[in-house]
This record gives structure tokens, C-alpha cells and sequence, in this order.
């Protein structure tokens, strides 16, 4: 099974990740032009790719087997999905007019090698549009907290980088509305009830479940804790723009080659 700490599933996954992340795929949107060809660095489980596909020509990349195989069963005729490395990208030079990647550089540990392939098969003018946790939000203390990130970034650690690879580089910030604040705290006063279950589970009742009969469980089980926070969450409550980058949990930069 995927991991679902780290993989936004539909259905599964809390609202408001699964739209905070549908609001990065809409912003990109707005710096692609009417016939594109866009490739989705990362993809996960295809949701994304399959939201630009229903408008431009999407091939989207994973490096787990198990997200593409439920990408292709759900999306495939949306976009194309493969399994490759993004820092070996199975693909020709000057093949893409638009690069996405959220939320899968701060995993990379040989960045330079994904940057590269990404000027590499972009064509020329094409843009790069990626998303990052900002390190001032997510990591103030400096020790990186999530043990699935190899390095984050602040923003201007990430404007240099960029820029020693693209010919502009902007970078904007990602925010969270009022009710989308408040709807991540009921998620986290979900996840304190989740465990409680947990704790008062004496007879092990739970490890005879099936890990997605478990998620769809505790889904449930949090569900009685601000589902309605919840449900009426949408991208909008998510906004890209130019803010304080002090304010910024998360970073999107736009790239031209």
C-alpha cells in the first residue's frame, strides 16, 4: 500500500490537503498558454495531472510504481503517466512548453541533476512552476521535521538556486484563509481523537484491518471532529500571491528558461 502520510489520495486524504494542493495545479494554469505540452514531475497519484490534462497534452512521472499504477487505473485517459526518476527524465531535448513539480524538490538529494533535466527538456521560453515548504515556516529551529525531506528551502535559498539554472525566477507565497486554519485545527483535534481510539484499543482490534480499511476507519472516526470545516473547503481558501514571505507556509516559483 502507498504511504498515506505522504501521498494525497482522493477520498482518503483530508480535504484540505488534497485542495491546498488542487490550488497549486490551478495557479499553474494561469502561466500556460492555450496549447501546451506539460509535463508533471512527481505526479503521485495523478490527480493533478489529470486536472491539467483535461485542458492541455499531460504526461506525468513518479518514481513509485504503486502511485502510477493508481494513476493509470483512475486517470489514464486524462494523461500518461510513466515510472521514471525525475533526475533522469525519459524524455527529448526541448520536448515541453510548461514543467510542473509540487512538492518534490525538498525530497531530491541531487538537486542539481533535476534542475538540469528539467532546462533540459523544457524548450526554450518555457516555464518551470514548482511549490516547496517554506523552511522559515515548516523548520524554524533549522532541524528539518519530516523525515521524508532531504533539504528545505527558504526563499532566498531557493531564488539562488534557481537562478544559477533559469533566465527569470519569480517566487510567491501560499497561504491559508480563516476557515482553512480552522479546519486544519479541527484536522489535528481529529488526529488527537484518532489516537485516543488507538490508545483504548487493548484487544488489537485495528492491526486485523487492512491498512486502506484502516484509513477509511479513522477518515470516519476524524470525521466526527469538524467534518464540516472540512467539506466546505476550496481552493480559493488556499491563495498564491505576494505576501510576506514570512507568512508563506509554502513557496511557488515560476521559472522561465
Amino acid at each position: 500500500m502507498m504511504d498515506f502520510d505522504e501521498r494525497v489520495i482522493p477520498g482518503i486524504t483530508a480535504n484540505f490537503q488534497l485542495k491546498e494542493s488542487l490550488a497549486r495545479y490551478e495557479f499553474a494554469m494561469r502561466h500556460i498558454g492555450e496549447k501546451a505540452k506539460v509535463i508533471d514531475i512527481g505526479c503521485g497519484t495523478g490527480y493533478g495531472s489529470a486536472f491539467l490534462g483535461e485542458k492541455y497534452e499531460a504526461t506525468a512521472i513518479d518514481n513509485s510504481g504503486e502511485a502510477i499504477e493508481y494513476a493509470n487505473k483512475h486517470y489514464s485517459k486524462k494523461a500518461k503517466f510513466l515510472t521514471a526518476n525525475a533526475t533522469k527524465l525519459p524524455f527529448k531535448d526541448n520536448k515541453f512548453d510548461i514543467a510542473c513539480s509540487f512538492e518534490v524538490i525538498e525530497h531530491i538529494k541531487e538537486v542539481k541533476k533535476f534542475l538540469k533535466e528539467v532546462v533540459r527538456v523544457l524548450k526554450l521560453g518555457g516555464k518551470f512552476i514548482l511549490s516547496t515548504p517554506n523552511r522559515t515556516i515548516h523548520s524554524p529551529r533549522g532541524k528539518i521535521k519530516s523525515r521524508y525531506h532531504a533539504k528545505e528551502y527558504t526563499a532566498e535559498e531557493l531564488i539562488r538556486l534557481l537562478g544559477k539554472y533559469f533566465g527569470s525566477v519569480e517566487v510567491e507565497g501560499q497561504t491559508k484563509s480563516k476557515r482553512a486554519k480552522t479546519a486544519l485545527k479541527d484536522f489535528m483535534d481529529s488526529q488527537k481523537a484518532r489516537e485516543g481510539f488507538v490508545r483504548s484499543d487493548i484487544l488489537g482490534i485495528r492491526r486485523l484491518l487492512s491498512r486502506e480499511l484502516k484509513e477509511k476507519t479513522w477518515k470516519y472516526l476524524g470525521g466526527l471532529f469538524g467534518r464540516q470545516t472540512q467539506e466546505v473547503l476550496k481552493t480559493k481558501d488556499f491563495p498564491i500571491g505576494h505576501v510576506s514571505f514570512s507568512k508563506a507556509e509554502y513557496l511557488i516559483a515560476i521559472c522561465k528558461k
